[in-house]
């Protein structure tokens, strides 16, 4: 399977792990692994030095975040749409690096000492988070001050917006949503509570049956789905997924 350019996907190549040069810009969103990753590393030398506070949080009581559980998926109608195995192995090997890279950053906060559980809760508004979320990058700064409690929240909030049933979800055009799904995944703890591997079943059922209604020769935009379902089952073990990467 051949892969075009990701100019506009959020998936990380195997690629050799460079810091930011002079040319790095840290106000431009990362729009590849190597940028990501640079990104990562221009945050980790100022990260333990400033911790910032989060801003107040607005703390409504909201509504129901159950997830509406899917259909069992069919195998996807064209196996060109699969990703191939090289290519699944150069995902997992670059998700595992930036996870250790976030250890890293923890670390160093830790010896800082930062003491996350001083952190304020966050807000459970959803419309507020998926606002901030379209405007805001998942930057390390951000990601690194919640809790685990927080970045299980997100996810659920985020696998519910993958298959919002108001619009037609493309994770190639919706950007935002493939870039904070991939840094939350990033940034959860381990070992993970059986609540939290439900969610990322809910998000590989539903980027299959995204991935289901594309074209044969829309291999680009199944590049996304390929990435989330094949972190669920090559890094999170969920291998009875395995038929559908």
């Amino acid at each position: 399977m051949q892969h075009e350019p990701e100019d506009q996907t959020f998936q990380l190549q195997a690629l050799e792990i460079c810091e930011p040069d002079s040319s790095f810009d840290p106000q431009k969103p990362p729009e590849s692994g190597e940028e990501y990753l640079m990104h990562m590393f221009y945050e980790r030398k100022r990260c333990p030095a400033v911790v910032t506070k989060r801003p107040s949080k607005i703390r409504n009581n909201t509504g129901n975040t159950t997830l509406e559980m899917l259909d069992n998926p069919e195998l996807p109608p064209f196996k060109c749409l699969l990703p191939t195995p090289e290519w699944r192995s150069e995902q997992v090997k670059s998700f595992q690096a930036a996870r250790s890279q976030v250890l890293v950053l923890r670390k160093e906060l830790a010896n800082n000492n930062y003491d996350q559980s001083g952190e304020p809760p966050l807000t459970s508004d959803q419309e507020k988070w998926k606002e901030f979320c379209r405007n805001q990058q998942p930057l390390l700064s951000t990601l690194l001050h919640l809790t685990q409690n927080d970045l299980e929240l997100l996810l659920e909030m985020l696998s519910k917006w993958l298959q919002d049933p108001n619009i037609t979800v493309d994770l190639l055009h919706d950007v935002w949503l493939a870039r904070w799904l991939y840094a939350t995944l990033v940034c959860l703890h381990l070992p993970l509570e059986p609540h939290v591997f439900s969610t990322l079943r809910y998000i590989a059922r539903t980027c299959i049956h995204l991935r289901n209604q594309l074209k044969e020769d829309e291999v680009q935009r199944a590049a996304p789905y390929n990435l989330l379902l094949t972190l669920t089952v090559q890094v999170f073990a969920q291998n009875d997924f395995k038929d559908y990467i």
